[in-house]
């Protein structure tokens, strides 16, 4: 199996190459357009063998034939999703009356930039609790803003961070200083391939219980 790489949709410049091929596992680039090539001899071989693939229900495939050869193409564009996805070719040949299979895999290692989950937010008791979780390739970083100003740990404040995957972090502030209505607290991640943020709603004190 060979895998192509179009790099121009995510590059802007104009002497790289549009495709270039590599013949073993290579990282490449959310954004890109990748063709997966699978192929297989057909001399000698009646009927020609066929090609499947797995793993691809919505990815459109293209099939070619020489005279000796089938070649079947995935071609997709590279999303975070495929992070790690193992593609698998199948090769049947029928040899009189039993079949002949052999597989070949490729696995995309895609790199993109951190994302945010909708998950993070923040709540109050006696503290004000908020959490940031991020997903990026390779794994980024967290950092919390308040009033525009960076936070680490102090009296005030204390920050952990926990290791969720290979690719996602979770950190989490605890503010025990007192805030108020002009009060912004942010998260930043970011690695080598771009930034994310986000911009939470701080919550306001919780209301004392009335004695009757």
């Amino acid at each position: 199996m060979q895998l192509y790489v179009d790099q121009k949709k995510v590059q802007d410049q104009k002497k790289v190459q549009d495709q270039k091929e590599v013949n073993v596992q290579k990282e490449v680039l959310e954004g890109s357009s990748v063709r997966l090539r699978c192929s297989a001899k057909t001399l000698c071989s009646f009927p020609p063998p066929t090609l499947t693939w797995s793993s691809t229900p919505r990815i459109p495939l293209s099939e070619s034939s020489r005279r000796e050869e089938l070649i079947s193409d995935l071609n997709f564009t590279a999303t975070h999703r495929q992070h790690r996805v193992t593609f698998t070719c199948t090769i049947t040949y029928q040899l009189q009356d039993q079949n002949k299979t052999a597989q070949d895999n490729m696995t995309v290692h895609v790199l993109y930039a951190p994302k945010i989950s909708p998950s993070s937010s923040c709540t109050r008791t006696d503290v004000t609790l908020c959490f940031c979780e991020a997903d990026g390739n390779p794994s980024p970083e967290l950092e919390w803003h308040l009033s525009g100003r960076p936070v680490t740990n102090s009296s005030n404040t204390s920050i952990s961070e926990e290791r969720l995957s290979s690719t996602g972090l979770r950190s989490a502030i605890t503010l025990h200083q007192s805030l108020t209505h002009t009060s912004t607290l942010q998260c930043f991640s970011r690695n080598s391939h771009g930034n994310a943020s986000q911009l939470f709603q701080l919550p306001s004190s919780v209301a004392r219980a009335r004695h009757i």
